[in-house]
């Protein structure tokens, strides 16, 4: 999904994305889905991650979108106001766990242990979450785990 040089697959459930790496994680058919992923920012601002979206029409539907900065957390749901979250905030080499539960039209994202926001939609679930570096950003994402919601 990235140009070439972007993203790097470490191992099974890492990856290392740098400026504007793009990569698309699935669970095939599961959309009552739970994403967990430690994200490690190197460099840089930090990253957007999306739900509810599909991996090709990104741009166009863009579903909930959590971007993980520097600045804060924004948490944006298309054609909605977005929800400024400045006391969570990236760091450098602090590695961060977040996690995306998908349950029918609610869905929770949750940092470190804290679920931050918690929405309700009638965006339809999907297979995907999609992960972007920032510009000028190294992000390591590790300990990928996706699966169904009850299986926690």
């Amino acid at each position: 999904m990235s140009d070439y040089g972007t993203v790097d697959v470490i191992n099974d459930n890492s990856v290392m994305l740098y400026d504007g790496g793009f990569i698309a994680l699935k669970k095939p058919g599961i959309t009552d889905l739970v994403s967990d992923i430690t994200v490690d920012l190197k460099e840089g601002e930090g990253a957007w991650f999306a739900i509810r979206c599909a991996s090709n029409k990104n741009e166009e539907h863009p579903g909930i979108l959590l971007t993980y900065s520097t600045n804060g957390v924004l948490v944006q749901e298309k054609g909605k106001s977005p929800v400024n979250l400045v006391q969570y905030k990236a760091k450098i080499d602090e590695p961060t766990r977040i996690v995306f539960r998908n349950d029918c039209k609610r869905y929770d994202i949750m940092i470190n242990c804290d679920t931050v926001y918690t929405g309700w939609t009638d965006l339809p679930n999907t297979e995907y979450v999609l992960v972007k570096a920032l510009p000028k950003s190294k992000v390591l994402l590790t300990g990928i785990s996706m699966f169904e919601k009850g299986e926690e």
